[in-house]
C-alpha cells in the first residue's frame, strides 16, 4: 500500500465523558427532561502525540461524577518544540488551559525539585514498583512543591520505562557512551546522567526528528517503525516517564470541594489499569518487534550494570543534597526491596498474552474502485492497483489478517490490532503478494483510525496527524462473519496460514 509510514495518533479523548454525560444522572429530571445545568467542562493540554495516556483519567472523571464534568483533552501541545513540557506549564499558569499533564522529568527546569526523586537513574526500574510508588503517601509530599507557581498537583500517573537505545552500537556500560550524542526529552537530571556516563545530552522536541543522534532514551512502543535504532539495552530501565497531572489554582478555584476532590480520586483510580496497559503495550511492542527483526536486543553484564550505578553517583550526591529528595530516594530503595525484579524484555520471551475477544472480531469484505479511491482522499500516487479491488480483513483478538485483489494486484499484510476508546490501530509484522508497482506493506508500519461499527457496517475514518490509508477507508467494511476464519481469504493469493497465529 502507499504512502505508509509512523506516526503518532490523535485519539477522541472526551469520547466516554461525552457518552456518560448523556445518561441519565444527577442532573436529569425525573420526567425525562434536559439536564437542570449543562457539564462541567475542563481544557486538559497534554504533549503528548495521543491521548491514550490520559483516557483512562478522562473517563474516570466522567464516571465519578456522572457525567457532571468532562474533560476536554488537547492532544500534540506545543508538539514539536524541544521546551514542550516546561511551555505547557507556563501555558496552564498564564489560563490557556484549565488542566495539565507534564513528565516529572521537566519541572525542576522550571524551578520544581520536590519530584526530582522519580526519575533519579536506574532506581525505579519496573511497573510494580512506579505503580507502589504512585500510590503512596511520597506523591502528595511532592506534589505540594508545585505551589509557589500557582499550580495544585492533583497526582502522578505511570509512564512507561525508558531504555537506551543505540545505533552503532550496544549501549551496556558506561564506556559504551563515552563521546556519543545521546537524545534525551527536557530534563535537567536527564542531562545530568547521560553526562555522568561521558556522552553528550541532546534535547529532543515532542514527535521531532531524532537522525543525526548515536542514541537515545525512550520508551519501547516509540521506536516501532523507526530503522534508525539498532540495539535495545533490555535489561537498563534508565527510568520510567510518569506525568504529573496539575491545575491552575484559578481553574480550581470556580469548582466545588465535591468536584476538586472528583479530579484527584480520578488520577489514583487510574493508576492500576493504566499500569496494566503499559504492561500489555510493552510485551506487544517487544514481540512486533521481535517478529520484525527491526532491532537487537542486548543485555548488560553484571559489570556493566555496577559501572553504571558507579557512573551515576554523581547524580545521586547532587539529588541528595536537598534533604527532602534523599528522604524520597530512601523510600523508594525500600519498596524496590520488597518487590521482585521485572524480567527484562528480550525475544527468546516475547510471547503474546494470551488473545482475548475483542470488539471488532470477524470477517470484514469491501469492493472499492480507483474513484472510490481518489473519494477517500487518495492521492494520485496511490491510485494504483495495489490500493483498490474486492478487501477482506480477518479480526482475532489482537491480531488481524488482510487480503486485496483485481485483475493485476493480489497483495496480503497481517499483524497486531489494537483498540481503545474510539480509536484503532494496526501494526504490520509482515506484507507481500503479487504487486506490480511494488506497494507492499512493510513491518512496523502503524496505521491508525477512528472508527464506528454499526448493523455489521464498519466506518474507518482518519486521524489527523497520524498515518490513516485512504484505501483502507475507501468504503465501510461488511462484517460476513462474527467469528474469525482464514476460510474467507481467496485461494489466489491469501496470507501466510500462521498470520493470526500470533
Amino acid at each position: 500500500m502507499a504512502r505508509i509510514g509512523r506516526m503518532g495518533a490523535v485519539l477522541t479523548a472526551g469520547l466516554v465523558a461525552v457518552l456518560l454525560a448523556g445518561c441519565a444522572g444527577p442532573d436529569v429530571n425525573k420526567a425525562g427532561g434536559q439536564a437542570a445545568r449543562a457539564p462541567v467542562v475542563l481544557t486538559l493540554a497534554n504533549p503528548l502525540g495521543s491521548s491514550e495516556e490520559v483516557d483512562g483519567f478522562a473517563g474516570e472523571v466522567a464516571r465519578l461524577s456522572a457525567g457532571t464534568i468532562r474533560i476536554d483533552v488537547r492532544s500534540r501541545w506545543r508538539y514539536g518544540q524541544v521546551a514542550f513540557e516546561s511551555g505547557l506549564i507556563g501555558d496552564v499558569r498564564a489560563g490557556k488551559a484549565d488542566l495539565g499533564v507534564a513528565g516529572s522529568r521537566v519541572w525542576d527546569s522550571v524551578g520544581v525539585t520536590s519530584l526530582r526523586a522519580l526519575d533519579a537513574p536506574l532506581l525505579i526500574d519496573g511497573y510494580a514498583l512506579q505503580e507502589r510508588v504512585v500510590a503512596s503517601p511520597l506523591v502528595a509530599q511532592m506534589l505540594q512543591g508545585l505551589a509557589p507557581l500557582g499550580l495544585v498537583g492533583l497526582g502522578v500517573l505511570p509512564g512507561p520505562m525508558r531504555y537506551p537505545f543505540g545505533v552503532a552500537r550496544p549501549l551496556r556500560g558506561p564506556s559504551d557512551y563515552a563521546g556519543l550524542r545521546i537524545g534525551v526529552p527536557q530534563s535537567r537530571v536527564g542531562s545530568a546522567t547521560v553526562r555522568a556516563l561521558g556522552a553528550t545530552p541532546v534535547w529532543l522536541g515532542s514527535g521531532g526528528p531524532i537522525a543525526g543522534l548515536d542514541g537515545i532514551e525512550g520508551g519501547i512502543g516509540l521506536i516501532q517503525g523507526s530503522s534508525q535504532y539498532r540495539y535495545l539495552t533490555g535489561n537498563v530501565v534508565l527510568w520510567p516517564r510518569p506525568l504529573v497531572v496539575f491545575a491552575s489554582r484559578e481553574a480550581l478555584a470556580k469548582l466545588t470541594p465535591g468536584q476538586r476532590r472528583i479530579l484527584a480520586r480520578a488520577v489514583a483510580a487510574d493508576a492500576a489499569p493504566e499500569t496494566s496497559v503499559l504492561r500489555d503495550e510493552q510485551r506487544t511492542a517487544i514481540a512486533d518487534l521481535c517478529r520484525s527483526h527491526q532491532l537487537r536486543l542486548v543485555v548488560a553484564g553484571s559489570a556493566d550494570l555496577v559501572a553504571l550505578r558507579r557512573a551515576v553517583r554523581p547524580v545521586y550526591a547532587q539529588l541528595e543534597r536537598d534533604p527532602g529528595t534523599r528522604r524520597q530516594i530512601a523510600a523508594i530503595e525500600a519498596m524496590r526491596a520488597g518487590i521482585a525484579p521485572e524480567p527484562a524484555p528480550g525475544c527468546g520471551a516475547a510471547a503474546r498474552p494470551a488473545a482475548r475477544a475483542g470488539p471488532l472480531d470477524g470477517v470484514y469484505k469491501f469492493t472499492s474502485t480507483p474513484a472510490d479511491l481518489r473519494a477517500a482522499g487518495a492521492q494520485p500516487n496511490e491510485v494504483v492497483p495495489e490500493n483498490y479491488g474486492a478487501w477482506t480483513i480477518v479480526v482475532d483478538g489482537g491480531r488481524f489478517a488482510l487480503a486485496q485483489q483485481n485483475t493485476q494486484a493480489c497483495t496480503w499484510a497481517y499483524g497486531t490490532l489494537t483498540v481503545k476508546a474510539g480509536t484503532l490501530q494496526l501494526l504490520i509484522t509482515n506484507g507481500g503478494g503479487l504487486a506490480p508497482t511494488g506497494a507492499l506493506d512493510k513491518p512496523g508500519e502503524l496505521w491508525t483510525y477512528r472508527w464506528s461499527l454499526y448493523r455489521d457496517a464498519l466506518t474507518l475514518r482518519g486521524v489527523t496527524g497520524a498515518v490513516s490509508p485512504a484505501p483502507t477507508m475507501a468504503r465501510a467494511w461488511r462484517r460476513v462473519s462474527a467469528t474469525p476464519s482464514a476460510r474467507f481469504f481467496s485461494s489466489r493469493c491469501p496470507p501466510p496460514v500462521n498470520a493470526l497465529a500470533g
